[in-house]
């Protein structure tokens, strides 16, 4: 289901769009691929432990080029998913990669989470995962969200507190002004990256009961230092620089920490995301 460009460009209010947050397509779509790779086992535990069973009806906000959807389709074999995502690009990935053997049991909406065009008390699940970050109105979307979840329906929102983004041993002090450059360039065009203290409170002000909270992470010790580095990317500090948030002199300095890092036989690298988790009122 698509809408025209009329609608994209009226509607497009996220401060992520692919074109515009990376250099490079590809390199972010793998990017994007890896992210989820790198914590889908921990997230998936979470799922079922906030009521994802087989055979639900699942809606995913923001599903991307559906990496998540995949995941998801492929570990419940009686689960239908419909993704839900604005951006032109990324809808057509998702249908391309999963119409042929989720067909039946996949679909990708363009639209967005603000005004969705689907139909309210329809899904027992959503998950919205990196996205409210992104946007202006976060507590808007929630309520959109609750709108199309059937009572007692349950959702997950999953996203990133820059302030507590990555960690490393031995510390790269620099990493800080890197993420401090992130968050100026998201917030200047409407979004939070320091957004996952604050989930609680909007799925409290968008009428979920029974809230939630946990915070998960991955440790290169137990996965492995490539996927870490495939799911942090250059594309965006790159843009960055060119953007001029950053400069090209500290984003010299951070690679070389990178590589004085995994020199260190002892050395450790963590991520974080964090989950609010809550419920549709019967």
């Amino acid at each position: 289901m698509y809408r025209d460009k009329t609608f994209r460009e009226k509607n497009n209010n996220s401060s992520y769009q692919i074109q515009r947050v990376s250099g490079h397509l590809q390199t972010e779509i793998n990017r994007l691929a890896a992210q989820v790779e790198l914590f889908w086992g921990k997230e998936l535990k979470h799922y079922k432990e906030y009521g994802l069973t087989d055979g639900m009806s699942v809606v995913e906000l923001g599903s991307g080029p559906g990496f998540l959807s995949e995941k998801i389709l492929g570990a419940f074999p009686g689960i239908t998913l419909t993704g839900v995502e604005i951006d032109p690009i990324l809808a057509e990935i998702a249908q391309q990669r999963l119409k042929r053997k989720y067909c039946r049991r996949f679909q990708i909406v363009q639209a967005s989470i603000m005004n969705m065009g689907l139909s309210e008390d329809t899904y027992d699940f959503a998950i919205v995962r990196l996205l409210i970050e992104h946007l202006p109105d976060p507590v808007q979307a929630a309520r959109e969200v609750y709108r199309v979840l059937k009572p007692g329906g349950k959702t997950v929102f999953i996203d990133n507190d820059f302030e507590m983004h990555l960690v490393t041993y031995p510390s790269i002090p620099e990493l800080r002004e890197l993420y401090q450059a992130y968050c100026q360039a998201r917030c200047a065009e409407g979004g939070n990256p320091r957004i996952g203290r604050e989930l609680p409170r909007i799925l409290k002000k968008a009428g979920f009961v029974n809230i939630d909270f946990e915070v998960i992470a991955a440790h290169n010790e137990i996965l492995g230092d490539d996927i870490f580095f495939k799911s942090q990317g250059v594309g965006i500090p790159t843009k960055l620089v060119q953007d001029g948030y950053l400069s090209s002199k500290l984003l010299g300095k951070i690679s070389v920490q990178w590589r004085n890092i995994v020199r260190n036989q002892d050395h450790a690298i963590i991520r974080q995301l964090y989950m609010g988790i809550g419920e549709k009122a019967n």
